[in-house]
């Protein structure tokens, strides 16, 4: 069913909703970029008296809040902002709902985000209306630094009011390194799976995906490590764990060996699958086949990994980065939430909505706990 044709009016209460709070918009400014979108949308042209025609509908409406300086939305207007994106959200300024969405939500997550932000490098990514369309695309930054004179400083993100000052920049997502700042070593342990291309072709991706998932955090458990799934935010699964480093600073570069527990790790899970080859056969017959491998853990040759799914180590490095638990990617909107392990299997991508995280916050708030662990003793003696 096609979305409803967004109107001047949905157009004009986006914008003033993405603003900072107490900062006013010039009927200019508005008119601009109203004309902009309308254009490109609906190939047209528009007045700017349609504009002013509009902005007192929704002043009279109680949407709109005048004053001597400009423009803001109302209390009323906000909670009216929720009904026009789900109902037109494929109509609007995609940059603008992106932004939106992320004020919306990251004041209810910041709070479980921050034990993955704090005390290490942090990539936000910046979305703006694109050059080319201005509706349907985006322009993307990465902002990586908080300053770059005298000399190049991280950006971090310490505490709830630093990550919401960065939303309210038109921040929406968040991809912090895998170690401290400062640190030497890695502290999470994780696990991201990559369908190759020849999986993705399947209508059954996605439950392949989600299976090789549960499989991979039960084998972890039996190893004796707490593992943490989460969704990507796109079309995979990552299995994160903490690991209690003590045991294995004596073995040298922490990276390579957490490298080499993947690999290590890969190798069982691929046992573990094919002692099950003749139900994933059925269950996933056009992506299955017996005497073919169903993971592998080399990240090299993209093109014979094409029907596999990689068993991904390569964010196991210095300056290796990973989106955080509960950001939101800035290519699918989705939120890339944990999820109890017990559920992996019914997962359903509309779920990560961020709209629908919030409703449902308490389930994802338990699987976000994770507790530093042994390494897997079973691995741990090969190496």
């Amino acid at each position: 069913m096609r979305a409803s044709m967004a109107t001047i009016s949905d157009r004009i209460l986006l914008l003033l909703s993405i603003k900072e709070e107490g900062k006013l918009t010039g009927i200019d400014h508005i008119f601009e970029k109203v004309r902009r979108d309308v254009s490109f949308i609906e190939k047209k042209e528009i007045g700017k008296e349609e504009v002013e025609g509009a902005m007192k509908d929704l002043i009279s409406q109680g949407l709109v809040e005048r004053f001597k300086n400009g423009f803001s939305l109302s209390d009323e207007g906000e909670r009216t902002m929720e009904k026009i994106i789900l109902e037109k959200e494929g109509e609007l300024n995609r940059s603008y709902v992106m932004v939106w969405l992320a004020k919306k939500y990251y004041p209810c997550v910041a709070s479980l985000m921050l034990p993955f932000l704090k005390d290490r490098a942090v990539s936000a990514v910046k979305v703006f209306s694109g050059k080319r369309d201005p509706v349907r695309d985006m322009n993307v930054i990465f902002v990586r630094y908080a300053k770059y004179k005298p000399k190049p400083v991280f950006l971090t993100v310490d505490s709830e009011d630093k990550l919401l000052s960065l939303v309210f920049d038109h921040c929406i997502d968040f991809i912090p390194y895998v170690h401290k700042i400062g640190a030497d070593e890695p502290d999470f342990f994780i696990l991201d799976l990559d369908a190759g291309s020849e999986v993705m072709k399947s209508p059954k991706a996605f439950d392949f995906i989600k299976y090789v998932a549960f499989e991979l955090s039960n084998l972890l458990t039996e190893l004796g490590v707490e593992p943490m799934a989460k969704f990507s935010g796109s079309r995979g699964f990552q299995v994160w764990a903490s690991l209690d480093n003590s045991e294995l600073r004596s073995k040298g570069d922490l990276f390579k060996i957490y490298r080499d527990m993947t690999i290590a790790i890969q190798s069982i899970l691929e046992d573990r699958l094919q002692d099950k080859i003749g139900a994933m056969v059925s269950m996933f017959p056009d992506i299955v086949q017996h005497g073919r491998k169903m993971t592998t853990s080399t990240v090299a040759h993209k093109k014979k990994r094409a029907p596999q799914i990689l068993v991904d180590w390569s964010s196991l490095k210095p300056m290796g980065d990973v989106r955080a638990p509960f950001s939101i990617h800035y290519k699918t909107g989705l939120a890339s939430i944990p999820v109890p392990s017990k559920e992996i299997l019914h997962f359903k991508i509309e779920e990560a909505h961020p709209l629908r995280v919030i409703k449902n916050l308490g389930v994802y708030e338990k699987a976000a706990k994770i507790e530093k662990c042994n390494p897997p003793k079973l691995i741990l003696s090969g190496l």
